[in-house]
């Protein structure tokens, strides 16, 4: 379903340098919408890539909008003040903007989307996108009815180690994959918004590449713990893959696991090292003999992040949003609607398991 596509959106960010180079043939002005970490960590890679404008920053007040700009942007591409929104109504309805990053918080992004949507801008909106596939189905529905570009920002999708992970796959160098296993838990946020939305998206879209057949056909044995306030603060989820393959899945906003992610095939494993989700790196390695107890020489793939992106990030590889913000000049500058690395098609596949799990307890 995205193989050529994957390829082809690595291939077009593997060389963050090259790529640029051949992405400045027109300028692409981008408007961001929230002024939280991420946000800044964002701005910081778009002010760096070529043919890249930070036209206007919105959030809920002028002191909010001043603030983030004079500390992350505070200059514009002419030389002048990036202009400060005071509202993200007054960022919609300006008419020199391409595209709108959404960073606001997750219960806002179906509305925020919307606002800009219907406004006549493209989208980039940070995962997660909506609370369940209703919500992303709407988004959606609006990005075609506008005729308007739209993006999940599930980063991990542009990374070269994701494309070189599933050509791997391919290629046969571990067999059939039969299981694969992620587990992005931290302890920081419990209670404060939903682990599945918040980290288990990115283990949800992590199976979902590596079976590469769509939706599981089932999503079993959930269990789940719920905040006092009704969030879920860990969740875990066994998943069947209509190729017979079984995933299984952790997320949790109350404990830290290492974050790293496993493929199992029939004739060996990859192992995908903390941050699994941004990776940088990943092995092969073959397994075969009485008891599978014969270990082939272990294979390291490394794909060091973009070296000319620099700053003062919060999280791990943010140097690494420049794969996804190019990706977005990209598509715009060749009138595209979607990314062919995550297509809509697999935007719902993702939130279709996200949607299954929080049914044991959204009822």
């Amino acid at each position: 379903r995205l193989a050529s596509s994957a390829s082809a959106a690595a291939t077009t960010t593997t060389d963050a340098g090259g790529a640029q180079g051949q992405q400045a043939a027109r300028s692409i002005r981008w408007g961001i919408c929230g002024t939280g970490t991420i946000a800044s960590d964002m701005v910081q890679v778009l002010r760096q890539l070529p043919g890249t404008e930070v036209r206007a920053v919105g959030s809920r007040s002028a002191e909010g909008a001043a603030k983030f700009a004079d500390k992350w942007c505070p200059v514009g591409p002419s030389g002048g003040p990036v202009a400060r929104c005071a509202s993200y109504e007054e960022l919609a309805a300006r008419d020199d903007l391409d595209v709108v990053y959404v960073a606001t918080p997750s219960a806002r992004h179906v509305d925020d989307c919307l606002l800009y949507l219907n406004s006549g801008k493209a989208v980039l909106c940070e995962k997660s996108m909506a609370p369940d596939r209703e919500g992303a189905q709407k988004v959606l529905d609006a990005a075609r009815a506008n005729n308007l570009f739209f993006l999940h920002g599930v980063w991990s999708r542009f990374f070269p180690a994701m494309g070189a992970l599933r050509e791997q796959i391919r290629s046969g160098a571990i067999g059939e994959v039969t299981s694969a296993h992620a587990s992005f838990c931290q302890n920081d946020g419990a209670g404060s918004c939903s682990a599945t939305l918040e980290t288990g998206i990115y283990a949800a879209q992590f199976l979902d590449w590596v079976f590469d057949c769509g939706a599981p056909k089932q999503v079993a044995s959930v269990a789940y713990d719920l905040h006092p306030n009704g969030n879920d603060q860990h969740a875990a989820a066994v998943l069947q893959f209509s190729n017979g393959g079984m995933g299984t899945l952790e997320c949790s906003l109350r404990h830290p696991s290492p974050r790293e992610a496993t493929v199992c095939g029939t004739k060996g494993v990859i192992r995908v090292p903390f941050p699994f989700w941004c990776p940088t790196k990943f092995t092969v390695q073959s397994m075969s003999g009485l008891g599978s107890q014969t270990w082939g020489e272990e294979q390291t793939f490394d794909f060091p992040l973009p070296q000319d992106v620099q700053g003062k990030f919060n999280f791990v590889n943010s140097e690494g949003l420049a794969y996804e913000a190019l990706e977005v000049n990209r598509c715009l500058r060749a009138g595209l609607t979607e990314s062919p690395a995550f297509d809509d098609a697999a935007c719902l596949a993702v939130m279709d398991v996200i949607t299954r799990i929080r049914a044991h307890w959204k009822k």
